[in-house]
């Protein structure tokens, strides 16, 4: 049969559900049921707290701290302010924009006692400050009036323990309230952090409810829309991951990005509750990039879908912890992610090994079944093609990126161009795939050789990184009952070509874990592949596997088709460098591109 309808609509559809998986959620109105988050009654809080730039210790945020405390005593939850003295490099920070480091900043401690206060409590955190020129509409506004969005949708009656809202000052300068909080010390050097995985070094003293806590979560912002993703947890996560999968509807969490951020230097909130040991977790969408600490950033211009996803996946765990009889400890950590917004599989680590050893039982099989319709020297080139390949796509990828003027350039102006650069990316790799369409070889090599291959990458994550497995043991543990399903079916001829009752499994499958490969190589472009595009040649290798059967033999012109992808490519890239400097970008920010 022409398998090139059935590899374009497979590609097609795959898009299709991909696109739908990343679609945040409509905001509910104002008048929504009173149990649920609804973004339209957390915007009354968003306008108030974004309505200027309100760096900490600013007359500015003094305003929104009264309407914050004022909101949570009507709540029913007690309220004190913790002073937080600036010294050093966040008070040399502040001075720079303008401020007055002797003024100080003041967190907001909040607590509303549940039937058994003995009970660890519960802690929802969020910053209330913004950086200099920036309304925050998302960065923090968002996550603050979440917090008050999920206190006001949870009645006191339903809280079997405590829940603690901290509202932290000075997040901006260098996470100085939540340290202060926490009892960590305020850090020597440059960078003003921690390494990550360092231990805990304690201050004078902490808050006293710090003992208090037994849970953690943090809701934080680096862009102006999309969905909210899961992707920080406290350190031993298996039992909080567990509770991810029953608590959350509508979830966005894999181990993967848990993993990648753990080797970062990123810092949020988070961080402080983290290195002190509290299990916990850390929210944030980071879609619309080119809202982060831009002066457009306005309550007008916020994605309220993006809102409203962080919103209630945070309310559902929130829920379930404050009626749970005990709260997730420390546990061996867990290997997890969403299907496509459906639903979180997750199990521990060494379950990973499981589910190499099921794929590897399978391409057995398939190689059992059609002994005559494959050769080891075969598999090995095909093998070779996929390396090839991602090779090719990594070479171009970088290449492309650096013909913008993305690497190197203005940080802020280049997250204002990730749409392009994401747009250019899929160009490249669409000419990519087309491009191993040129190898002509014998259905079975290719889909035991790539397969084959995935497999090897996926055994070498599972032995490196097992948080990350599922990224890529899932693909090939579905392309491997893909091929091995059409193994079994009677082929017509001996050697014949494969009909579609025999490839419809293999092309569903492609759909579903391209999707879900698509969805995950979004987020790792919002999150650093402005910089390092190449991430995605990775995730090819999975995503070969998965095609590996239904890639068709190349057309006439197929050089043609790669060639007019490649320069629509170029186009975009010269867009993007020749392009102004984006009126998103921060006044303090250094413009000159390169």
């Amino acid at each position: 049969m022409n398998r090139w309808p059935l590899f374009a609509v497979t590609l097609l559809l795959a898009a299709i559900l991909g696109w739908w998986a990343n679609l945040t959620p409509a905001p509910l109105p104002a008048t929504a049921p009173a149990g649920l988050f609804a973004a339209g009654r957390a915007m009354a809080d968003v306008r108030v707290v974004a309505a200027r730039p309100h760096p900490g210790a600013s007359p500015q945020n003094a305003v929104v701290r009264a309407h914050l405390v004022a909101r949570l005593t009507a709540l029913g939850f007690a309220v004190r302010q913790q002073p937080v003295a600036l010294t050093g490099r966040p008070a040399e920070r502040l001075a720079k924009w303008g401020g007055d480091p002797a003024a100080g900043l003041v967190n907001i401690v909040a607590v509303r006692g549940g039937r058994a206060p003995a009970l660890p409590a519960v802690l929802l955190m969020a910053h209330y400050d913004s950086v200099w020129g920036s309304p925050g509409a998302a960065d923090d506004a968002s996550g603050t009036a979440a917090a008050l969005e999920i206190a006001r949708a949870i009645p006191a009656a339903d809280q079997a323990r405590d829940l603690i809202i901290l509202l932290t000052d000075g997040e901006e300068l260098g996470l100085v309230g939540a340290r202060a909080f926490f009892g960590e010390a305020q850090p020597a050097g440059a960078r003003g952090s921690f390494r990550k995985g360092g231990a805990f070094q304690a201050a004078a003293s902490a808050d006293p409810l710090v003992g208090h806590v037994g849970f953690v979560i943090n809701m934080e912002a680096r862009g102006g829309g999309g969905r909210a993703m899961m992707f920080e947890t406290g350190r031993g996560n298996g039992e909080a991951a567990a509770l991810l999968g029953a608590a959350m509807r509508d979830p966005a969490a894999n181990s993967l990005s848990v993993a990648i951020y753990e080797s970062l230097p990123n810092d949020t909130d988070f961080s402080p509750s983290k290195r002190r040991g509290l299990p916990g977790i850390n929210f944030a969408f980071i879609g619309d990039a080119w809202a982060y600490h831009s002066p457009l950033a306005t309550p007008d211009r916020l994605d309220q879908g993006a809102l409203q996803h962080m919103g209630a996946q945070a309310l559902d765990v929130t829920r379930a912890l404050l009626a749970a009889p005990t709260l997730p400890a420390r546990a061996p950590d867990w290997a997890f992610a969403d299907v496509l917004g459906l639903f979180i599989i997750g199990y521990p680590l060494w379950a990973g090994w499981l589910v190499l050893g099921a794929s590897a039982a399978l391409l057995l099989l398939a190689a059992r079944l059609r002994p005559g319709e494959w050769r080891l020297g075969g598999v090995m080139r095909c093998g070779v093609d996929g390396i090839a390949t991602a090779a090719l796509a990594a070479l171009l990828l970088t290449g492309f990126n650096m013909l913008s003027g993305s690497i190197g350039s203005e940080y802020y102006d280049r997250l204002a161009a990730l749409p392009r650069l994401e747009f250019q990316a899929a160009l490249l790799v669409l000419a990519v795939i087309i491009t191993a369409c040129g190898f002509h070889r014998a259905p079975f090599d290719r889909a035991l050789g790539l397969a084959g291959l995935g497999w090897l990458v996926a055994l070498a994550i599972q032995a490196a990184v097992p948080g990350a497995g599922p990224v890529f043991a899932w693909p090939v543990l579905i392309a491997s009952g893909g091929i091995a399903f059409a193994a079994a079916r009677k082929p017509r001829l001996p050697g014949g070509p494969l009909r579609l009752p025999e490839l419809l499994p293999a092309m569903l499958g492609a759909v579903i874990g391209l999707a879900m490969l698509g969805a995950i190589g979004h987020f790792a472009l919002l999150g650093v592949g402005d910089g390092l595009p190449a991430v995605l040649a990775v995730l090819m290798l999975p995503g070969m596997a998965l095609l590996a059967l239904l890639l068709p033999p190349a057309p006439q012109g197929w050089r043609s088709a790669a060639f007019v992808l490649i320069v629509a490519a170029a186009a975009m890239a010269l867009w993007i460098r020749l392009d102004g400097v984006a009126p998103s970008v921060p006044p303090y920010a250094d413009t000159k591109k390169s």
